[in-house]
């Protein structure tokens, strides 16, 4: 059986049609390169090279087959460097979780130098609610989570971006004519909002929003994601604080003010230790402010 040293050394002489140079190239003597050839072509039982004193040429034969050599040579070497890749952690599938919010702008921006930098890292990126995504990442379905902390213990979370909060109003409200709006306006309307098992650390600044002003907090559940409740504001059904990047999506009777005292809502990248691979390490490596894993 042909080996890859057996290949490169059909592929040099061939080039060289000198032994004497070919064997230079290889790195080995001269007549071990005859040895070989002879071994090559004895195995194939066909004459791959004419012998002359000025050195040799290939058959009709040698000729066909070079090509065949040359193919699986370079097959070889693709391989050696897709090996290299994966080593390095530049190649391989990164699959990665993020909650529905994450989408407007945040992952965008976020991923874009990402895949500048590891062009042959594939991305897969699915949209989980939290619990789902705290749930995918302990089990290892995926290895890297984009949430509104705080998540359960266990987790490295580093933050990776950070907007504020607007209210999503009908363009039927007065309050849509405003430059901004106070949360006690707010309070006159019903609040659309998720459940807060579907998002605590998004839910909780919320109602933080309402507690400060010294109101009561009772959001109308009816909607598992930002753009549901978006468009329930659309329907008239109430109001709700969003973040900033869901102006982004043009949804028609939805207006966004600015709000008298604007509070943050962080987004963080989450990872369970010990199940984080090479090509997952290097995505975190280029996320902005995440340190290095080693």
């Amino acid at each position: 059986m042909l080996d890859v040293r057996d290949l490169e050394c059909l592929a040099v002489l061939a080039e060289e049609l000198h032994f004497h140079r070919a064997a230079l190239r290889l790195g080995i003597a001269q007549p071990a390169l005859s040895k070989r050839v002879q071994k090559i072509e004895a195995e194939l039982g066909i004459e791959l090279f004419v012998r002359g004193s000025g050195g040799v040429a290939l058959t009709t034969a040698g000729q066909e087959l070079l090509g065949h050599a040359r193919t699986m040579l370079g097959g070889w070497r693709a391989m050696q460097r897709a090996a290299e890749q994966l080593r390095a952690g530049a190649r391989g599938v990164v699959r990665i979780g993020a909650v529905g919010s994450a989408f407007y702008e945040a992952l965008p921006r976020l991923l874009a130098p990402v895949r500048a930098a590891l062009p042959d890292v594939a991305l897969q990126v699915d949209e989980l609610e939290t619990p789902e995504l705290v749930d995918a990442l302990r089990v290892g379905e995926v290895q890297l989570g984009f949430v509104r902390p705080p998540i359960a213990s266990g987790f490295r979370v580093e933050p990776v971006w950070s907007e504020q909060f607007v209210a999503a109003v009908p363009d039927t409200s007065p309050l849509a004519q405003h430059e901004t709006v106070a949360v006690a306006d707010l309070s006159e309307h019903p609040v659309v909002l998720f459940p807060r098992s579907a998002g605590t650390g998004y839910w909780d600044r919320v109602a933080a929003l309402f507690q400060e002003a010294g109101i009561e907090f009772e959001p109308i559940e009816s909607a598992a994601h930002v753009t549901t409740i978006l468009g329930q504001v659309a329907l008239g059904i109430g109001v709700s604080i969003v973040p900033a990047s869901a102006e982004r999506v043009a949804i028609p009777g939805v207006s966004y003010v600015r709000l008298e005292h604007p509070i943050s809502l962080p987004l963080a990248v989450a990872s369970n230790p010990g199940m984080v691979p090479l090509a997952a390490r290097r995505v975190l490596e280029h996320l902005p402010g995440v340190p290095i894993i080693r």
